[in-house]
Order: C-alpha cells, then structure tokens, then sequence
C-alpha cells in the first residue's frame, strides 16, 4: 500500500519555495567566495576575480588616447584672417629657364657697356640706374670704394663723359646661382685724351654680380661692380688657356 503525506499542500509549496530561493542565494553568492588564485601580501583574497590583464599594445593604446591632445579649433575670425593672408600672396611668376638667365645676365651687361659708351648727356643716369640701391662699385679709374647712389652717380658723371669713350675685348664669363648671378671677365677702354688725337687704352679685368629682381625674374640688378686695370703678370707665371 502507498501512504499519501497527511502534510497541508500549503506547507509544502513554502518548503519548495523556500529551498529555491536558498539555492538561488548561494549560487550568487559563490561568485564572491571562490578564492582568488592571487596573494596580496601573502594572504589570500576573496572576491570577484579580476579583469583580465591588458596586452603591451593594449596599453601603449590606451595610453595614447589618454594622452592625445584635444584637436585645435581655429576661430572663424582667425581663420578669416589666414585665408586673407592666403589669398594676398601673388602666384609665384614662371622662372626661367638656365639658358635664359644667361641670356637675361649678358642683356644687362650689354646695357650697361652701351649706355656707358653712349656720349649722351643723360649716360651717367641711365648707368647708375642699373645698379641696386645697396650696390658697391670699384670704379676702373677710382681711388675708393663707392658704397651709394650719389657715389655712383658722381663716379659716371666723370668716367660716362670721357671723349669718345669706347670698350672692346669683352670677354664674359657668365655663371648664375638661383636668384645671384656673376660675370667675370675682360674689357678694354680707351678714349681721347687732348685734341690732338691721343688716346688712352685701358686694359680692365672686372667682376659684376647680378640679383634677381623680385617681381620681374628676367630682370637683374648690379649689386657689386669691381673693375680695375690688369696687372704686369711675373715671368715665371704660365698664362692661361
């Protein structure tokens, strides 16, 4: 014979539900009571086990976003103001090319050895004009150094004005650098020294450089003239090719 349980039903579901609930309890509870397999000081720790460790590059990550600067934010006026400065610069011109700045250099050279030869009464001006504000001369037939306009110019008014004054044997040397050029070289003057005919020749050596002139790239500048009188070259030293 099976016997039945003479216990109230009610009494039973609050056994069942009481035995679920201490089950559910200790579950959760033993994710905090598991011994952590780690020492802290030589005693064990309970509780939560902890995240797992980050690798190197997950750290050098990290850190860098840490330590990343925040990104600039240009003010609309300032911004403005760049775009201004951005727009006012003039478009670099077409430079030219080696052969032409060659050409350009001798073009400057020739004007200068006409204008300087050319008689007229404005010859002075016309020649001091093609040397830079800054420019230094060393006249062929001066005694100083000539560091300014004026000087220049006072130069000219007596050099540009001798009778018949004429120029032969050029021979350029021509070498440019970027916006530098130099011209070396050799030159002959002569002019009329009375009225009698006589005339005085001059054998120079000179050196010209050139600079470039900013707004215009065909356009060259004397920024150092240096002329003078050739030298009485020792015997013993072999001329040149």
């Amino acid at each position: 014979m099976i016997s039945m349980s003479t216990e109230p039903v009610a009494t039973r579901r609050d056994f069942v539900a009481t035995a679920l609930a201490a089950s559910s309890l200790a579950v959760s509870l033993s994710a905090y009571s598991e011994p952590v397999r780690q020492k802290n000081q030589g005693q064990w720790q309970y509780g939560k086990s902890p995240e797992p460790a980050q690798s190197v590059e997950q750290n050098k990550s990290t850190e860098t976003i840490k330590s990343a600067e925040p990104a600039k934010i240009v003010e609309p006026a300032k911004q403005k103001e760049q775009l201004i400065a951005q727009a006012s610069v003039p478009p670099k011109k077409n430079m030219p090319t080696a052969t032409e700045d060659v050409a350009s250099v001798c073009k400057t050279t020739d004007t200068w050895l006409r204008e300087v030869t050319s008689g007229t009464p404005d010859a002075p001006k016309k020649v001091t004009a093609l040397y830079a504000p800054d420019a230094v001369l060393w006249g062929t037939v001066s005694q100083q150094v000539r560091d300014t306009p004026e000087e220049i110019l006072a130069y000219f008014n007596s050099f540009a004005t001798k009778p018949n004054l004429e120029v032969s044997g050029y021979k350029p040397i021509i070498r440019v650098y970027d916006d530098i050029a130099v011209n070396s070289g050799y030159y002959t003057f002569s002019w009329d020294l009375n009225d009698m005919n006589e005339r005085l020749t001059k054998k120079a050596r000179y050196s010209f450089v050139y600079q470039r002139d900013p707004e215009d790239p065909y356009k060259w500048w004397i920024v150092d003239h240096h002329s003078s009188g050739l030298p009485n070259a020792p015997k013993d030293l072999k001329p040149a090719n």
